[in-house]
Parts: structure tokens; C-alpha cells; sequence
């Protein structure tokens, strides 16, 4: 049995009519019958026809919440239904998905429900639960701490018993990530929240980097947000905007453009770290305008303690550079009287966008390069940033992050479709983590494959692969991780990297067969 959240509309607009029918109602309004939609593309491409407006993520998004209220909700599961007087309501979904067309529009989608509670007041629901409802998503489940429990016991007794292990958390102020979540949600539709990406990634535990991003992006998603631009690109110095994605056709769903949201093929690119995730990417830089005097620019440099200053035109677009290496060349030939004279022409400049493993060398080589976004200068790395030696010491960390997140993508895809269950997951681990593992984000790398280890389980991720061949390669990818983490990655070699790449290779190749 699963819990399950199905709000009323914006303003609660189907609120009486699901207590008066019975019902719960999914709206998409102008959306015809999607009964023989099988899957995601199915809905997707009906949402696409019918919302051609809309960003392809915002599309991706309606098209999970649709695909949960036709073929994952099942008979028997529970839903709560938030109320716009602040109270909440309970039920047992009591029938499968139905397509009214000449229902009152907003009414067409509907799944017939048992209402137990209809006027239950927020005081008898912890805390942590609550903001677990909080989604700007119609549709969606309830999975954390204990909360298909939780809800049961609602539905039976009127009242939330908090979550097993430690019911003083249910009642504590909300963490940091919460309340920044909670403020992102409630935010104008016309002001997202803005701030820097390192405040945002300073709200969550600290833990590996891979497992903070991976997790900052699932409470995004289920909050029915993203991050523009994307997490996994940005710098730690980039402003971040927290957009809405999840709430339904019409004012409260903003028609975000590619800009500002990229599609969503752009979360299956390979993850790499690029140059602006390094903090003097964007920390912005002194500079010296073409024409100034030489005078000037030995003054600011000694002033400002700086080795590089970059000469700019009339428009601030780089086309040059003085170091105290090119006032030094000028001087063995002759004392130099003008900037042009120490401006070197040709300075390295790099995208901030563009790989960091790719461009070490190129950085070694100069000793210097300015970051740009769009032809502005944002910063500066120099060796001091980055080393010869930091693509053989980043390199294993980002290879394993991206295997990582594969293979939970792969895993919350299955769960998403109703072909794998989080008790078949936990059934494959030792007995102390299994209540520890509630969702695949909770997986260490050495337990996927035992995870992957019974048919029905691989069976469930569709993929076109040996299974044994599969398991063997995420064996010896968490072997190889275990001795990373324990030995200095500066010794690690190039054939010490062979069985990861061999496994990302396999696990971007790999598509579901539906």
C-alpha cells in the first residue's frame, strides 16, 4: 500500500465536488482521454499536442504526475487531499482511472475514492509529514520517513504517530533545507528565489558531493521545482533561480523558455566538472581599460597584490592581458612607457561552461586563464586553482558520480512505472540497512549489485544487457571505490579507471525497451 497526495486545483476548485462524487480529480482541463496512454511518452506526447507552449521539463513533469494517477495509484492505496481552509482529507482509492468528457472541466480525470476524513485539522499531523505535502505537484507520493504508515494510521485512527525512530524530530523546526524549500514554493510565480549555489548546497547535510547534488535535485523535483540553470553545471558562485516545473496548466505554471530550463536531454549528458565550479570562476576580477596608462596598471596590480590583469576594450570585452612575466620581457629590451608595450595579446580565456579536465593542460601551459559568460570576464584560475595533477586526483570522484546517478535514475524509473517496489529493494540488503534505504538515493555503490541480483528486479529496469555482466562490472566498480577512499587519488592510473569507464559506457548506452 502507497500514499499518495491529489490536490484540488489552484484555488481548490474540485474540493466539493470530490467529497459530493467520491472522487479525485487530476485536471488538465483541455487534455482529452488518456486511458490508452501505456506509458510516459505516451503522455507526454498527448501533453505536448495539447500544451505545445510549454517547456519540454514542465511537459516531462505533467507527464509523471499524469502517469501516477493512471497506472501507479492502485485500488486500495491511500490519498490525502490538502483543503484550502487548511485542513486535510483522507481516503482509500476505491477504483481505477475513469475519463468523464462531458464532466464540469477539471472533472474529466477522475479515480473514484472512500473519504474516511474530510475536515481533519493540521495540529493532528507532525510537522516533518506536513512538509512533505507541501509540493507545488498535483499529483504525487508521500515516501519519506514512514509516511504509507503514517498515513494508514491517519486513515484509521485520525491521528499521525510521527515517524518509528525518532518522533522528537517530527515536532523540531524545520531544517534548513526545508525552510528554504518552504520559501521557494511560496515564492511570487513572477520572483523565484534567487540565491548563490553554494548557499543553496551550505542548507542540505554535508556529506559526498555527488550524494548532496543527487539529493538536492530529488527534494527539488519533488517540491516540483528545478534549479536554472541545472545544479551539475553551474559554478558555486553562479546565481541560482529555483523555477517552478510542477503545478498545473495556467497562471501558477510559468511557460519557462530553454534558457531558462534546458530540456530535459540535458540531465543524461555525461556530468563532468567544468570550469565554473571552481569559486575564482566567478568572483569576479579588477581590470584595466585599453588606453590607460602603464603607470596605472603597475599600481593596481602592487595594490591588489595580483599577478594577471586583464585589458579590456571600450565594451569590456577581453583583448589583452599585463603580468609581471610581460613587464619583465619588455624590460630586458628596453624600460617600456606604454600598457601597450606589456599588454600580452592573446591571453587564454576559457567558457565557464567549458570541461575542467579538458583545459588543464592549457592552464598549466599559461599559468593563467580568465573565465568568460557570454564575452563578460567573470574571474580568473590560475595553477594555484588547479594543478597538473588535479585531472588525475577530480578525475575517479567524477566518473563514479555520474555512475552513480545512472543507476539511480535507472532505479527510480523502475519505482516511477510500478515495475519495481522499495520492498524488493530492501529485501536484497543486509537487515541493518534496510530500514536506513528509502529511496534508491539511499544505496551505497557496493549494494546495487545485490540490488540487480533477483530476475524480477533486473527484469524491472527493462534494459537490454547481460545481467551477470552488468553485476560483475559493479563489483568491481565498488572495489575500486572502497580503495579510492582509503589510498591517495593522486596514485590512481589509467588502468585503475578501465572497469568505471567500462561500466559508464554500458550504463549510457543502455535505453529502456518501453
Amino acid at each position: 500500500m502507497r500514499a499518495w497526495v491529489v490536490r484540488a486545483g489552484t484555488e481548490g476548485e474540485r474540493e466539493e465536488p470530490a467529497f459530493e462524487q467520491s472522487i479525485i480529480a487530476a485536471g488538465w482541463p483541455e487534455l482529452g482521454d488518456i486511458t490508452k496512454a501505456e506509458g510516459r511518452e505516451d503522455l507526454r506526447a498527448l501533453l505536448t499536442k495539447t500544451y505545445p507552449d510549454y517547456n519540454r521539463r514542465v511537459i516531462g513533469n505533467w507527464a509523471g504526475q499524469l502517469l501516477r494517477f493512471r497506472h501507479v495509484m492502485k485500488v486500495g492505496d491511500l490519498v490525502v487531499l490538502p483543503r484550502r481552509n487548511r485542513q486535510l482529507a483522507v481516503g482509500r482509492i476505491m477504483g481505477d482511472y475513469v475519463f468523464h468528457p462531458d464532466a464540469v472541466p477539471g472533472l474529466q480525470h477522475i479515480r473514484r475514492v472512500e473519504w474516511k476524513h474530510t475536515a481533519l485539522e493540521r495540529q493532528v499531523v507532525k510537522q516533518d509529514l506536513l512538509y512533505s505535502m507541501g509540493s507545488l505537484m498535483t499529483v504525487f507520493e508521500l515516501r519519506r520517513a514512514n509516511a504509507s504508515e503514517r498515513v494508514a494510521t491517519l486513515f484509521d485512527h485520525g491521528a499521525d504517530p510521527g515517524p518509528a525512530e525518532d518522533e522528537s524530530a517530527a515536532d523540531s523546526p524545520p531544517s534548513a533545507s526545508a525552510a528554504l524549500l518552504d520559501k521557494a514554493v511560496n515564492a511570487p510565480v513572477d520572483q523565484p528565489l534567487s540565491l548563490k549555489l553554494h548557499e543553496l548546497i551550505e542548507a542540505w547535510p554535508t556529506g559526498r558531493m555527488s550524494s548532496v547534488l543527487t539529493q538536492i535535485e530529488a527534494d527539488l523535483h519533488d517540491q516540483g521545482l528545478t534549479a536554472s540553470p541545472l545544479i551539475t553545471v553551474a559554478g558555486l558562485q553562479s546565481t541560482i533561480k529555483l523555477l517552478r516545473t510542477g503545478a498545473e496548466p495556467g497562471p501558477e505554471q510559468p511557460q519557462l523558455t530553454t534558457d531558462e530550463v534546458p530540456d530535459e536531454e540535458a540531465e543524461h549528458e555525461p556530468l563532468t566538472y567544468r570550469v565554473n565550479h571552481l569559486a575564482t570562476a566567478a568572483s569576479g576580477i579588477t581590470s584595466i581599460r585599453i588606453g590607460e596608462t602603464l603607470k596605472r596598471a603597475i599600481t593596481v596590480m602592487a595594490q591588489k597584490n595580483i599577478s594577471q590583469l586583464p585589458v579590456l576594450d571600450e565594451h569590456g570585452r577581453l583583448c589583452g592581458a599585463v603580468t609581471w612575466e610581460s613587464i619583465g620581457e619588455s624590460l630586458l629590451h628596453r624600460a617600456p612607457t606604454t600598457l601597450a608595450e606589456v599588454t600580452v595579446r592573446s591571453p587564454l580565456s576559457l567558457d565557464g561552461q567549458s570541461k575542467l579536465l579538458a583545459s588543464i593542460d592549457q592552464i598549466h601551459e599559461r599559468g593563467y586563464a580568465f573565465v568568460h559568460d557570454k564575452h563578460v570576464i567573470t574571474g580568473i584560475i590560475t595553477t594555484a586553482d588547479v594543478t597538473a595533477q588535479f585531472g588525475t586526483r577530480v578525475e575517479p570522484f567524477v566518473l563514479l558520480e555520474e555512475l552513480e546517478q545512472r543507476l539511480r535514475r535507472l532505479l527510480h524509473q523502475a519505482l516511477e512505472n510500478g515495475h519495481l517496489t522499495l520492498e524488493q529493494i530492501r529485501s536484497t540488503l543486509q537487515s541493518n540497512r534496510k530500514k536506513r534505504v528509502n529511496s534508491p538515493d539511499d544505496l551505497t555503490l557496493g549494494e546495487y549489485p545485490y540490488v540487480l541480483a533477483p530476475k524480477d528486479n533486473w527484469d524491472a529496469l527493462k534494459c537490454n544487457a547481460d545481467q551477470q555482466t552488468v553485476r560483475d562490472s559493479l563489483t568491481e566498480c565498488a572495489k575500486f571505490r572502497n580503495e579510492l577512499m582509503h589510498f591517495d587519488p593522486t596514485s590512481t592510473q589509467e588502468r585503475d579507471l578501465a572497469p568505471v569507464q567500462g561500466a559508464l559506457k554500458m550504463l549510457r548506452a543502455l535505453h529502456p525497451i518501453d
